[in-house]
């Protein structure tokens, strides 16, 4: 046998048990997340330092405990506020699991509803008023419903004329003598 022989045989070992150990470690930690998942519920916390942790817990009736010892706090899980997500977050999806995934705020025990939020202003709406054309049309539409006809104040003559008259009542002054 000579020495290549000898070194193909042994990278071929090599190989081997390399795929052994990936497929052993590939097939183990699917059934590691399946076992962890079942029956757990992904909730998400936002801390008033506005960090976002995550916690894969066991439902306890209808709440979850978050924390432990004095800075543990019950909250309450609401089937209609749950969505989905893949478990554990950053790994590869043929090894993630679906999980019931909730999102709390700190000091809040009712979780929020991240599909059902109600803004004031969207995304769209948004675009359009920091538009400078749809700005611009907007206080026209604004001055017109007012009844505002001509043109706007220049307020650089309205400055100019001030200083004007606050020199000419210097002056005035200076001369009378106050």
């Amino acid at each position: 046998m000579d020495f290549l022989d000898l070194l193909a045989q042994s990278l071929g070992v090599a190989m081997g048990m390399t795929a052994i150990v990936l497929v052993v470690f590939l097939v183990g930690s699917v059934f590691y997340v399946r076992f962890k998942v079942k029956g757990g519920v992904f909730c998400h916390l936002l801390a008033a330092n506005k960090q976002l942790g995550g916690y894969l817990l066991k439902p306890q009736g209808f709440a979850v405990e978050i924390g432990a010892g004095d800075k543990a706090g019950m909250y309450i899980i609401h089937p209609s506020k749950q969505f989905w997500s893949f478990w554990p977050p950053g790994f590869p999806r043929i090894i993630q699991e679906p999980v019931p995934t909730y999102l709390y705020s700190e000091g809040n025990a009712e979780p929020i509803d991240p599909f059902d939020r109600k803004a004031l202003i969207s995304p769209e709406s948004l675009r359009r008023i920091s538009d400078d054309s749809m700005l611009k049309q907007t206080w026209k539409d604004v001055k017109e419903g007012m009844g505002i006809k001509g043109k706007p104040v220049n307020l650089k003559l309205l400055a100019a004329i001030a200083i004007g008259i606050i020199a000419a009542i210097a002056l005035y002054a200076y001369f009378v003598g106050f």
